[in-house]
């Protein structure tokens, strides 16, 4: 998410400003990058399985997943840097089979309009029509499949950050190992809003722990752009967001509802499985299952029950849940999976909304210069591009142009009003 804002941001104000910034003015804008390890081991990022797709109910998180999709086509524009010819993040162009029972297929015809109102190409399918296409896939109990056939499919979150991280090297991006572990809260003191003073606070620096420096170093910052992923709701009480110590100001009561949730992802060895024909097949229960090269490899996984959430102390699997959740349902849906061994298997983290379990994107109501990007819940690396597009055109001009991102606005936090997605996976 960082260093996507920070590409974006400063692209935006390239194009925007008066006189184009140079790192080599007094008046240049830097922008400061701020990793605790900048290596992103155990980021949410670099531990999903890089999935994009444009099959959404809600229009403002198809807008986001095609402004990364239509990114991806011009990647060698948008990243290359001097010596670059040909950019590879391992793209592999596959829809999404998206498969409804009696209990969804209303829904998903619903979530059809949506999408191809907003340009993505989506098909659907009958269980007669799914059975001739997919003559490995039992369809009992479904009523109705649909299919990304553009703009969708998997690449590599590595490769794919990694190339934010070169291009960033060459804008006024400073990127720092360290961590925050404090803030400067303070009244705000700036232009009036409609000729009424307007009341609020902001956050004027931060406290930046670094190894080259006994104590935190403090920044001075005009923007405060909270990119923290699963750590996102930490960082936003050090800016006093839902802090124990500011409890007494009502306009920050109200906490960011994101945090750790842990999720498990299995590869599997199949021979016998579907190969060239198998797009990502996503059951009604929950569980999605793709390729992963011709090899015979496969990658799995499914969200728990809210009940059965584990612990999000460390990052083992329970392999217990692939076989006791997974194969049982796998088996049943594409019956060559009956056979197959569990190869490796890895945990990361969802960056989770507990409130709605969709994105919180742009400013805090009464922090003047605090915005968030955050609680994306499993969606991250697939709308990094667009909602870092958004958010840097509010923060540069004013407003988002380039996709409806009111929604994820973190005032519907405080009026609890939840902006819900039917098609979480």
């Amino acid at each position: 998410m960082g260093q996507a804002l920070a590409y974006n941001l400063w692209r935006k104000i390239e194009k925007t400003t008066v006189r184009k910034a140079s790192k080599d003015s007094d008046h240049s804008t830097q922008i400061l990058l701020v990793e605790k390890d900048p290596t992103l081991q155990d980021s949410s990022t670099l531990l999903s399985v890089g999935g994009l797709r444009t099959q959404f109910s809600e229009a403002s998180n198809v807008q986001l997943s095609m402004l990364t999709a239509n990114m991806l086509k011009d990647i060698d524009q948008e990243l290359s840097t001097c010596g670059d010819d040909d950019l590879d993040v391992q793209f592999r162009p596959h829809g999404y089979l998206l498969l409804a029972s009696a209990n969804g297929e209303q829904q998903l015809m619903k979530n059809y309009e949506t999408q191809t109102a907003e340009g993505a190409k989506i098909m659907l399918f009958n269980q007669k029509r799914l059975k001739e296409l997919y003559p490995w896939l039992n369809t009992d109990g479904i009523q109705l499949g649909s299919l990304g056939i553009e703009n969708e499919g998997w690449f590599d979150p590595s490769l794919f950050v990694n190339l934010f991280k070169r291009k960033n090297a060459s804008f006024p991006v400073v990127s720092v190992k360290g961590e925050v572990v404090g803030t400067k809260r303070e009244f705000y003191d700036g232009p009036t809003i409609e000729d009424a003073p307007h009341e609020g606070q902001e956050i004027t620096g931060v406290h930046v722990k670094v190894a080259e420096s006994e104590k935190p170093v403090f920044v001075r910052a005009n923007r405060i752009i909270n990119c923290g992923g699963a750590d996102a709701g930490m960082f936003a009480r050090l800016c006093g967001v839902g802090a124990e110590e500011t409890q007494q100001i009502p306009q920050l009561q109200t906490p960011l509802p994101v945090e750790r949730r842990k999720r498990y992802v299995y590869v599997v060895h199949c021979p016998d499985a579907p190969v060239l024909d198998m797009p990502m097949v996503c059951d009604p229960s929950g569980i999605y299952v793709r390729r992963d090269g011709f090899g015979g490899k496969y990658v799995c996984g499914k969200s728990p029950d809210h009940a059965d959430e584990p612990d999000t102390g460390d990052l083992e699997v329970d392999h217990d849940f692939f076989y006791e959740e997974i194969w049982p349902t796998l088996a049943h849906r594409i019956p060559a999976f009956e056979k197959l061994k569990v190869t490796s298997a890895w945990a990361g983290y969802y960056d989770y909304n507990t409130f709605d379990q969709n994105a919180i994107i742009g400013p805090h109501p009464f922090l003047q210069n605090v915005f968030f990007m955050n609680g994306f819940s499993g969606h991250g690396i697939q709308q990094a591009y667009g909602a870092s597009l958004c958010l840097a055109e509010m923060l540069v001009t004013g407003e988002s142009t380039s996709a409806n991102i009111n929604p994820f606005s973190f005032d519907r936090i405080v009026n609890q009003r939840p902006f819900i997605e039917r098609n979480v996976i």
